[in-house]
């Protein structure tokens, strides 16, 4: 009977040890399995970043030659001439007012708005002129103000100004009022009681809204302007 015993113990014993091997068998395959699978995600994780910097400096090559080809095409634009249904061509204020050149475009603003006026002699505009000036090229020159301004001059923008200041739209105000002095206040064309001349004008982007076109070169302007001083 204990032979018998012993027997069958011997034979759990190489069970249990047949049961060990099998496990270190399988813990050994399990660390290849997990080995060859760290191996694979690492080989993959770099065919990924290599594809995906080859996409990127590809994307970044397309997005350069996209910027290269509108940059192109923006100076071909902006070569493009501006003219008027008049055939007065507005190019070269575009010019000058998109290289911030405020003063030189001012100028070339009232010259050639008497051009289209046909008054290059008088040097001046009255009532009449501008009340006849021809909408287009008063819509281009007062457009590209705005635009190469970013809002801050032109001639719609003076426009609201006036209203505000409580003008009409027609550009008419109430009599004894003092419209037009708060008007020339606010856009920095009076100073303390006086309004300020040409060669006192400060031509920069920092100038208050409003501030250009410097408009007392028309004539109705330059002789309430030069009333109001002597007062």
């Amino acid at each position: 009977m204990v032979s018998k015993v012993q027997s069958q113990l011997d034979e759990m014993t190489r069970k249990i040890e047949g049961f060990t091997q099998s496990q270190s068998q399988l813990e050994s395959l399990v660390k290849a399995i997990a080995s060859q699978l760290q191996s694979q995600s690492q080989a993959i994780a770099s065919q990924l970043q290599s594809q995906s910097q080859a996409i990127a400096s590809q994307l970044q090559s397309q997005s350069q030659a996209i910027a290269s080809q509108l940059e192109s095409i923006t100076e071909a634009v902006a070569d493009t001439p501006i003219v008027s249904y008049s055939g007065f061509d507005y190019s070269q204020l575009n010019r000058l007012l998109k290289s911030g050149q405020w003063k030189a475009a001012d100028e070339k603003t009232a010259k050639m708005m008497c051009r289209v006026a046909g008054k290059t002699h008088d040097g001046y505009l009255n009532y009449d002129d501008i009340k006849n000036f021809p909408g287009e090229d008063w819509r281009i020159i007062d457009g590209l103000w705005v635009k190469h301004s970013r809002g801050r001059f032109g001639f719609s923008v003076q426009k609201q100004i006036y209203i505000n200041c409580g003008g009409l739209p027609d550009g008419s105000y109430p009599k004894g009022d003092d419209i037009l002095e708060r008007y020339g206040d606010q856009v920095g064309w009076r100073v303390g009681r006086s309004w300020i001349l040409k060669s006192d004008c400060t031509f920069a982007a920092i100038a208050p809204c409003g501030y250009l076109p410097f408009w007392p070169w028309l004539y109705e302007w330059y002789q309430v302007g030069h009333s109001l001083k002597s007062d």
